[in-house]
């Protein structure tokens, strides 16, 4: 069995001749169904929160724990409200941003 080899100076990137049309997409706007907010955590390791803005689809949402050294998940997810638990009960914060499905503009 012979093994190959490359002359890496050789190597060169071939690019193809037809560009891909990009995909564009329309982001929701701060009047359509953005929203962040902080979930206070007392000990606790679940909080449902309640959304501010009336979605008619499941929307996007983004957690992050503040300064603590756990990790935050969603287990229930509804046009009205999120469920956000943690790995252990903590008291601190979580911000949570809330977004719209992204629509296809093509």
């Amino acid at each position: 069995m012979t093994k190959k080899t490359y002359d890496m100076n050789r190597y060169r990137k071939v690019y193809p001749l037809i560009r891909r049309k990009p995909n564009y997409y329309k982001l929701a706007g701060s009047d359509s169904g953005v929203e962040a907010n902080v979930i206070n955590f007392a000990n606790t390791s679940e909080q449902k929160y309640t959304f501010l803005n009336e979605y008619f689809e499941i929307p996007i949402c983004v957690l992050s724990p503040e300064n603590e050294n756990v990790n935050v998940f969603i287990t229930s997810l509804t046009t009205k409200d999120v469920t956000v638990n943690s790995s252990a009960p903590f008291s601190g914060n979580v911000h949570i941003h809330i977004h719209e499905n992204v629509e296809d503009i093509q």
